[in-house]
Order: structure tokens, then C-alpha cells, then sequence
């Protein structure tokens, strides 16, 4: 098939979501396919990434560091591109993006079935009222319409494929969000070694991580951190470390290279306080892949994870309390690491290829008619 992924987020920018596309479209393209991502950003142009060809335009009007917009004429030039280049299907990512609704609109012109994956597990929780306000009224138009529209809707989660069936979608599929598979390495037990990886935003936990390490270290207990991740509160953060007297003993990075965040995590305890609408955090799963722990609060996946025997520990509430009680209980009685075959059926090998079938069978029925 060939297969156009628009976007509005693709690395070198790194999050969840951009992983997750980034591992998509190799996976596809080792498949076989021809796979083409078109997205957005500042930085504009065309290259080839390990046999993905990217086409990059410019990005405008940033709201949050989260969401940007295309220019004007932007649906007329996708169309034109999908017809071209004779595309079977296009993929698009996540509700409230501008480049989804684009996306979708460009390839109902074209004439094109639409698969889109939704990552979020609810409406976008933020302290501004402002930004809570705006981004639920474009869930409820723009949002609606993509998730309506869609020849097909998946959802990393089953949370979030319920949200999206909510939302508007006719159904959902639940397709979760993989890894890919680690180097193997030495590991050292450590589940003292507390680490934090995610955004540095509000509401994604980083403040509850370093409140509940330095807990616990009063209450005499040896542990020490890592804090991973970029974002408009890493200066923040940095202050907070500095005046709960953590300079010592938590290293707050930054946004660091994805083979130091498995470093990090190998053998460590994840900790995971976010309180934000998750779709599935992968987080989750490179930590076990890793031979170490998870200590979240209820998160999507989570409670999954557990009963498959991964050592994952689920918070009983939100709240930094309950977040110290499961971590001192897990550094009392550290439970055994997660057997390699677990991790195996999360792995972007097995999904790149459930996705692959799925796509084969909406171009199959859309010919159909």
C-alpha cells in the first residue's frame, strides 16, 4: 500500500505521540509499504528517514507549545499531493490537532479512506480555564467531526477508544501504543533509584515526584532520582529540586536521548503521578523492558499490565500520600522483574503489523463501496 500519514508532530520533536507515529511509519515501511509523513514546523523541508520520505511545512500561530496551524491552502495542496502520488490511505493522529482535520478534509477530496488513531483518554485537562475551555470546544466541533468522519478510529487505549466512541466516533477499535524492543544489557537492581520521565507541564507530575522523594528520604529512607523531560517548567522544577534540598540527589536533566531514558530506567523505579487525560503511556512499557518497576497513579494500561504480572504498582488515589505509601511499600518488598516474553506481543514489530492489517482491510471495503 502506499500509505500518507498527516500530522501536525513528527520528530526531531519527541513526545509519546511522536514516538508513536515515528514507529508506525518504520514499521509500515519495514512491511513493505511506502509510507510518507506530512506535518508541520518551523523548520521546513523534505528528507528521507530510514526509508519514510517526511515533507515538513511551515507551522503557524503556536498556542501552548502543544498546537500549531498550516497555512492557508494547505487541504488543496494535500489533495493534490495524495492524487499524485497515488496514496491508498491516509493515517492521521489525535482529535484536536489542526493537520487531522486537514488532513481528513484533504482525503475526502482525494477520494481516500481515512484511519485515525486517537491517543487521549478524555478531554484536555489544563489549570488555565482558558485553554481547558478552548481545546473542549474544539473537541466538540473539529474533534467530532474527524472522529464521525473517519472510515475507521482506533484508540491506544481502551479508555481512550471509548472516549473517541463518546466523542462521536461510530466505533472504536482498541490498538494499543508498543516499544521498541530494547538492546539488551546488564542490569543492576535499583528500586531506589526513582525516575520521572515525561513533558515538564502542569498536571504531568514532576512536582509530586520530587515532593514525594524528598518524603521519604526524611522518613530515612535512601533513595535518589532522575527527572527526564522538557517543557516550559523544567526551570521549575530545577528550583523546586534546590529548595527541597535534592541538589545531591536528584538529577533533573532535561530532555535527554532515548537510549539514556532506557539507561535510566534499567532496573530503577518509574514513577508516574500524572493527573492529565493519558492515552498509553509507553513509559510504562519501557520500564519493564528494562527489568525495573512502575509505580503510577491509575492510569490507561496500568491495571492491564498488572494482571498480565508486570511489577506495576497503581496508586489507590491521586495524591502525594498514596504515591509515597506504594513507594515505600515497593522499596520494602521489591517485586520480581517482568519474564522477557511478557514484553514481547507490545513490541512495534507485532502492532506495525496488526495496523497493517487493518489499513488492508478499510481500503478493501472502501473500494468495495
Amino acid at each position: 500500500m502506499r500509505i500518507a500519514i498527516i500530522t501536525n508532530s513528527y520528530p526531531p520533536r519527541m513526545g509519546g505521540l511522536e514516538q508513536h507515529i515515528e514507529n508506525l511509519a518504520h514499521g509500515l515501511a519495514g512491511l513493505g509499504h511506502e509510507v510518507w509523513v506530512l506535518t508541520i514546523a518551523v523548520q521546513t523541508g523534505t528528507r528521507e528517514d530510514d526509508g519514510v520520505r517526511v515533507l515538513t511545512g511551515r507551522s503557524h500561530l503556536p498556542v501552548a507549545e502543544v498546537i500549531s496551524f498550516p497555512g492557508p491552502g494547505t487541504t488543496r495542496a494535500l489533495a493534490r499531493f495524495l492524487r499524485e502520488k497515488h496514496i491508498d490511505l491516509v493515517s492521521t493522529h489525535t482529535r484536536f490537532f489542526p493537520m487531522s482535520l486537514v488532513g481528513l478534509r484533504a482525503a475526502r477530496r482525494a477520494g481516500l479512506p481515512v484511519i485515525h488513531t486517537e491517543h487521549g483518554s478524555g478531554f484536555v485537562t489544563n489549570p488555565s480555564p482558558v485553554i481547558s475551555l478552548g481545546s473542549r470546544t474544539v473537541d466538540l466541533t473539529a474533534g467530532r467531526y474527524v472522529l464521525s468522519h473517519a472510515q475507521k478510529v482506533l484508540g491506544v487505549s481502551p479508555e481512550a477508544a471509548a472516549f473517541a466512541t463518546r466523542l462521536g466516533a461510530r466505533e472504536a477499535e482498541v490498538f494499543y501504543n508498543a516499544i521498541t524492543p530494547p538492546p539488551a544489557g546488564t542490569t543492576v537492581d535499583r528500586p531506589g533509584h526513582l525516575v520521572f520521565v515525561g513533558r515538564m507541564v502542569a498536571g504531568k507530575g514532576w512536582d509530586t515526584f520530587l515532593d514525594a522523594l524528598a518524603q521519604l528520604r526524611a522518613d530515612g529512607l535512601s533513595v535518589d532520582g532522575e527527572v527526564l523531560g522538557d517543557g516550559a517548567e523544567l526551570a521549575l522544577a530545577r528550583q523546586r529540586a534546590a529548595q527541597l534540598g535534592l541538589d545531591e540527589v536528584v538529577a533533573v536533566r532535561g530532555r535527554v536521548p532515548q537510549h539514556e531514558v532506557q539507561a535510566a530506567l534499567r532496573g530503577a523505579t518509574l514513577v508516574n503521578p500524572t493527573v492529565l487525560s493519558e492515552g498509553f503511556q509507553t513509559t510504562l512499557l519501557e520500564s519493564i523492558a528494562v527489568e525495573g518497576r512502575v509505580v503510577t497513579f491509575d492510569v490507561p494500561g496500568a491495571r492491564l499490565l498488572r494482571e498480565q504480572g508486570a511489577p506495576v504498582t497503581v496508586c489507590g488515589e491521586r495524591s502525594t500520600a498514596s504515591l509515597v505509601r506504594s513507594l515505600r511499600e515497593v522499596l520494602e518488598h521489591p517485586a520480581p522483574v517482568a519474564p522477557p516474553e511478557l514484553i514481547a506481543p507490545w513490541t512495534w514489530p507485532v502492532r506495525a503489523q496488526q495496523y497493517a492489517q487493518i489499513a488492508e482491510q478499510v481500503v478493501r471495503d472502501w473500494h468495495r463501496g
